[in-house]
């Protein structure tokens, strides 16, 4: 594995759960993992790192000679509805997007490809990221879904003369990859399991009414951005609205106006999905 793209590699992993790494030998035979709900398979000639703490499964897996790196980080806590859905792909998988993007000297993309992957029995929207890393053509692409109520990220970064090498482990684990569900099923469960992330909404709104201004605000002088996390239906309606960033007393309204909010629908391999993402509305004193 390259430098450069191990220096990435610390860089994402959890901080402060990082234990002595366990590694299965280069050379080894097709190979296999299988612990704490989440199992998976990779092919002859890669290596696996276990990086998992306490709250997140982390696997690493490596090729000599190759800078390939396909990293699965499992989040252990079942979410058990779709605001905790939304919430959680706003403060997990947006750093992660920007974390990498950085490493790559890019932008960290608003809205997720238009291709879709099937993760086993799943369905997943990416973020493909293009740049360079130590001067060489990159690419990483990073897929957030939810499997058995936990929140997962796939990564796949490699230098792009290393795509090839790297694509059958990628396919390994995307097919094969399993989370046990947890023991007592949220009832949610079968909603969030077909929610995948949208990015940024406001180009997709068909309908964006415009917030009232709140007179306590108005007193207050608070003006500003307010980011709401939706939840949007597989017709475009928003079932599920919560500001997340903005003056307290602007929130409220931008969460009214978010709900009234209407988009074109998602779908995903030809299938209507719900779709989590953020919503934005710019409060300005006249």
């Amino acid at each position: 594995m390259k430098t450069s793209l191990l220096l990435l590699l610390i860089l994402l992993a959890p901080a402060g759960r990082v234990p002595a790494p366990a590694q299965t030998p280069a050379g080894a035979g097709a190979g296999s993992f299988s612990k704490g709900g989440l199992s998976f398979d990779y092919p002859a000639g890669w290596s696996l790192e276990d990086k998992s703490g306490a709250d997140v499964q982390h696997l690493i897996l490596t090729r000599p000679n190759s800078s390939a790196l396909i990293m699965i980080v499992a989040h252990r806590e079942p979410l058990q509805n779709l605001g905790q859905f939304a919430a959680a792909r706003h403060a997990i998988t947006q750093p992660y997007l920007e974390s990498i993007a950085g490493q790559l000297g890019a932008t960290a993309p608003e809205t997720p490809d238009p291709q879709c992957l099937a993760v086993g029995d799943s369905l997943a929207a990416g973020y493909r990221i293009a740049g360079r890393i130590k001067g060489e053509p990159s690419t990483a692409e990073v897929y957030p879904l939810l499997k058995g109520q936990r929140l997962l990220h796939l990564v796949f970064v490699r230098h792009d003369k290393d795509e090839a090498g790297g694509a059958a482990a990628w396919k390994s684990v995307v097919e094969t990859l399993k989370v046990e569900p947890p023991a007592g099923a949220s009832p949610e469960a079968g909603q969030m399991a077909r929610v995948v992330s949208g990015g940024v909404l406001n180009g997709r709104a068909l309908k964006k009414p415009a917030p009232q201004y709140p007179s306590a605000a108005h007193a207050a002088r608070a003006q500003g951005t307010v980011t709401v996390q939706i939840v949007v239906d597989e017709s475009g309606k928003v079932i599920s609205a919560a500001a997340v960033s903005g003056h307290p007393t602007l929130r409220g309204a931008g969460e009214e106006a978010a709900r009234r909010a209407k988009f074109s629908p998602t779908t995903l391999c030809g299938k209507p999905v719900k779709v989590t993402g953020v919503i934005t509305y710019n409060f300005v004193l006249l």
